[in-house]
């Protein structure tokens, strides 16, 4: 009987430690996208092969967890890992070009954090006409 009080003790002893653990803190902020115009100023990424710039920036004391960045499901290769210790920051910053016209949805996971913004390119290869089309959805 004592051997089993002890038994019960010791696996609670286990357990009570888990239970008091703080949870992973690592939380996808935001996530953006720009393209370079002629005149080096920042322009819209909406049309077919703009060369865009894709950043998610994550936050948080496990910022630096490992994080993806996709676009339509795929992952976005030429992302980069940017990490900023004194400030729990980090980002993964890649570049990308439209393939075609059509709705990109492009998500940033880190943990269990998730963003998700949703582009339309609209605009021709080249000539850059499409609308400004930039439709964060926010999702956590």
């Amino acid at each position: 009987m004592r051997i089993a009080g002890l038994t019960a003790l010791a696996a609670g002893a286990l357990v009570l430690p888990a239970l008091l653990a703080p949870t992973a803190s690592a939380e996808v902020e935001d996530i953006t996208i720009s393209a370079w115009g002629n005149s080096e100023i920042p322009v819209a990424c909406d049309y077919v092969g703009a060369n865009c710039t894709v950043m998610a920036r994550m936050f948080g004391s496990d910022y630096a967890l490992p994080a993806t960045l996709t676009i339509n499901g795929q992952e976005l290769t030429s992302a980069e890992r940017l990490d900023y210790p004194d400030r729990e920051r980090s980002a993964l910053r890649g570049t990308w070009r439209p393939p075609a016209k059509g709705t990109y949805t492009i998500v940033a996971t880190q943990g269990s954090s998730t963003k998700t913004l949703v582009i339309e390119i609209t605009g021709d290869a080249q000539l850059g006409s499409g609308s400004a089309g930039l439709f964060p959805t926010g999702s956590s």
